[in-house]
């Protein structure tokens, strides 16, 4: 796994901003749990708090997967945290329209629910195509947030 950048903002009274980018360039189903111990390490070490943390977790575990089942390699991650909010992406050399052919919506199934708990774990969440595919979703930051 490369991390591609790293940047933290000014330790300053003003707002920090926070990205953290790595990509897995070969993507396999064993990617996932990979990319969930890393988004933690760098969550925890940000200090959110755990629920945002276990969140965030479930969410780039789900985008992560999607993105290796449904597109291409490599599989990019970025964390963003700034202003109160975490955004996740993920993307992949897939093209994908949505709702993206081959993923399934329907709760009911055992596969095929990723997207749904991204929705149900973020504040706001969508997608980019184009020659490649991005998936992403935004998490509060502060836990009075969490309704």
């Amino acid at each position: 796994m490369d991390i591609l950048a790293a940047r933290t903002g000014p330790h300053s009274s003003h707002r920090t901003a926070d990205r953290h980018v790595w990509c897995l360039p070969d993507a396999d189903s064993t990617q996932a749990a990979h990319a969930r111990r890393k988004a933690a390490g760098v969550l925890e070490k940000w200090r959110l708090p755990r629920a945002t943390v276990d969140d965030a977790v479930l969410v780039v575990c789900e985008l992560v997967t999607n993105a290796i089942r449904h597109g291409r390699s490599p599989v990019h991650i970025a964390l963003h945290r700034g202003d109160g909010a975490l955004t996740i992406r993920v993307s992949d050399h897939g093209r994908v329209a949505y709702p993206a052919k081959g993923i399934d919506l329907d709760p009911c199934t055992e596969s095929g629910r990723g997207l749904s708990i991204v929705a149900a774990l973020s504040q706001a969440h969508g997608y980019e195509g184009g020659h490649s595919t991005t998936f992403w979703a935004q998490l509060h930051t502060h836990a009075a947030d969490r309704a």
